[in-house]
């Protein structure tokens, strides 16, 4: 039986040895694949987006979100005067709107701060630079540097607004805590 297991251990290690030889053999003797130049691109050859269809798309988008932040601005300001009111009720009750009027002022700024760029945003989009007045392509290069500026003074405008709305919440949450009606036993 060990003479068995022997020999067949054996059989194993000498196919093993001619397999691995084999492979060897023919990795040497089949000729490798060269490396071969990438094909020259035909700048002829128009891409999926060479019509400026992205562009335009950018370009009435771009409209589309200034349309949109004025009325959230619009909002912010109207809640700005709801809260002078609601304040001034409050000072008239004879509570301490130190706090509150504080953090309307604050937020009054940022929503200036917001118009501010917005305006910014809406200048640059009604110059057309690159775009016909139907947001038509006219020169690619300066459509991307059109919607580039209108959409970083956009991204400004919506961080200022954000960051004063969510500031001014939090001091109404802070001063409603603090300014809790008592119960009286």
């Amino acid at each position: 039986m060990t003479t068995q297991l022997f020999s067949r251990k054996l059989i194993y290690r000498i196919a093993a040895f001619v397999a691995v030889w084999a492979i060897v053999l023919a990795g040497v003797f089949v000729p490798s694949a060269t490396a071969q130049a990438a094909p020259a691109i035909d700048d002829g050859t128009p891409g999926p987006f060479a019509d400026g269809s992205r562009l335009e798309f950018g370009c009435r988008q771009a409209n589309r979100v200034l349309e949109g932040q004025q009325d959230r601005l619009d909002l912010a300001n109207h809640t700005a005067e709801q809260a002078q009111t609601w304040i001034d009720e409050l000072k008239a009750k004879g509570k301490d709107t130190s706090a509150l009027e504080a953090a309307l002022s604050a937020f009054k700024s940022g929503i200036a701060s917001a118009q501010a760029k917005h305006d910014e945003a809406q200048g640059i989009m009604e110059a057309h630079a690159g775009f016909d007045s139907d947001c038509k392509l006219t020169d690619r290069d300066q459509a991307k540097a059109t919607l580039q500026s209108a959409g970083n003074a956009l991204r400004e405008a919506h961080r200022l607004l954000h960051n004063a709305g969510r500031a001014f919440r939090q001091a109404v949450r802070d001063w409603r805590q603090t300014n809790r009606p008592t119960a009286t036993p």
